[in-house]
């Protein structure tokens, strides 16, 4: 699966993005490194694929630091790699860590 690191310019399209996965992490955080190494590997239906973007995103970034502005619990975050799934730009689920089958789940739950 293709990842990207958030920028500000994907950021403004976030409420246009049926599916949005935002990986909160850290480029030093070992966990966060398999996690990405999982998404690379993992190939997703093609109906999924055209519709979900996985992005990756640096809290202590510019853009992570307006993340924490407008989602004030991001700033609360204690454990990473953690995940928000967004659905056109409102968030439908969040947890810890990284497991493809608990991503599925909850694409699942959220539409």
């Amino acid at each position: 699966m293709e990842q990207n690191a958030l920028t500000e310019a994907s950021y403004e399209r976030l409420p246009a993005q049926p599916l949005l996965l935002v990986v909160i992490g850290r480029p030093s955080c070992d966990d966060c490194k398999a996690w990405t190494e999982a998404l690379a590997q993992w190939s997703p239906e093609p109906e999924l694929e055209a519709r979900l973007e996985v992005v990756h995103m640096d809290l202590d970034s510019k853009v992570g630091q307006q993340f924490c502005e407008d989602h004030h619990w991001a700033e609360h975050i204690s454990f990473i790699p953690f995940n928000v799934l967004f659905q056109y730009g409102e968030p439908v689920d969040q947890w810890p860590g990284g497991n493809v089958e608990r991503l599925l789940t909850g694409i699942e739950n959220g539409e």
